[in-house]
């Protein structure tokens, strides 16, 4: 799409000004979210109980955009995604349209119906893939939106441990205001970072006979119950902090041995090149991967249920949302969020 004029943005909140006639899902006045990932209920997928692989999602290629208007030349302008959520108006088709029965803050609504709060939630949470378990260790590496929106969501889920990994020193602190209970370094635990994570999510006893874990051996009992990785490669080089690995192979690589046996690795960011695991800890290691667009959110049934926790207080928004600016500045936040010198920017009309 690099030739194309097209509308950046990966999702929003607004009010309907108008619908089409076979529209059935909203109606004129609504508020909304313009979902990252839509659902159509129809496709292949949709009907299994992965609505997170909707596969209308993959009909965003430069041969599917619909043109929404003109530039003074003639040349045509399509939306990123069929979104578009960087302008004053939106066009998008019903599949990713969730309608919003609220009167929550703008903003706090904003950002979590965002596609990065949206897919933390979901990855602590949603039914779809494995949702963390009440009293359960849980580790969270990266503490980007994403991640942050993950250390809530196992908070929410009623995790007892919940350790947040990130180099950014700020991050950590706020992984830690949100509901973390320990904030590892990665620069500075380095290759011990999965025994320090093994050792923060320990039992009560390793008495075996007892329900007990046992801390080392060939098949250690202790590790995270579940682990969300939420790191993700380097776009631009961190004005912050610099993690240990730009390609996010390590922290992915990290993020499955530091899972206790028989738990669960939930997988969301984007990394370059290939992953390389202990063989036989993936073949018998009973180690359970969990790859989901969105953290496997179903935006209908989950979206609407993640506005009720920012109503009831418990998904603390505005944290989140260290940076709120204008159309005119999106350009700056842009670049503060890639440089990471910011959590996460949201734009406002």
């Amino acid at each position: 799409m690099n030739d194309l004029a097209v509308i950046q943005g990966h999702g929003g909140i607004g009010v309907v000004e108008a619908v089409g006639p076979e529209v059935r899902r909203v109606q004129v006045g609504d508020r909304v979210c313009v979902s990252g990932t839509p659902q159509c209920g129809s496709c292949y997928r949709c009907v299994r109980g992965r609505s997170d692989m909707c596969q209308f999602l993959s009909a965003i290629g430069a041969d599917d955009l619909v043109e929404i208007g003109d530039l003074s030349d003639g040349s045509p302008v399509y939306e990123n995604s069929h979104i578009g959520g960087l302008a004053e108006l939106m066009v998008a088709p019903e599949e990713w349209i969730v309608p919003l029965f609220t009167r929550a803050d703008t903003v706090e609504l904003g950002m979590v119906c965002s596609c990065v709060s949206v897919a933390g939630l979901a990855a602590a949470t949603s039914p779809n893939l494995a949702p963390v378990e009440p009293a359960s260790g849980v580790t969270v590496v990266g503490c980007g939106p994403l991640g942050l929106s993950a250390i809530q969501g196992a908070r929410i889920a009623g995790a007892a441990t919940i350790i947040a990994i990130d180099p950014i020193r700020v991050r950590r602190e706020l992984a830690l205001r949100v509901g973390a209970t320990h904030a590892l370094d990665p620069n500075v635990e380095r290759d011990a970072i999965i025994q320090k994570v093994r050792e923060l999510t320990g039992w009560p006893t390793d008495r075996l006979w007892a329900g007990g874990r046992n801390p080392g051996g060939r098949r250690p009992g202790a590790g995270a119950d579940f682990v969300i990785e939420a790191a993700g490669a380097d776009q631009f080089p961190p004005r912050l902090e610099a993690g240990p690995d730009p390609t996010g192979i390590l922290p992915m690589q990290q993020a499955y041995q530091m899972c206790a046996l028989g738990g669960h690795v939930i997988t969301t960011s984007l990394v370059r090149g290939n992953i390389t695991l202990p063989g036989t800890l993936f073949s018998i290691g009973g180690v359970t991967h969990h790859g989901g667009q969105a953290g496997g959110a179903s935006p209908l049934r989950d979206i609407p249920r993640f506005v009720r926790y920012l109503e009831s207080g418990q998904f603390n928004s505005r944290a989140l949302a260290t940076l709120v600016v204008p159309l005119r500045d999106m350009l700056d936040a842009y670049t503060q969020v890639a440089y990471r010198t910011t959590v996460t920017a949201i734009m406002t009309m």
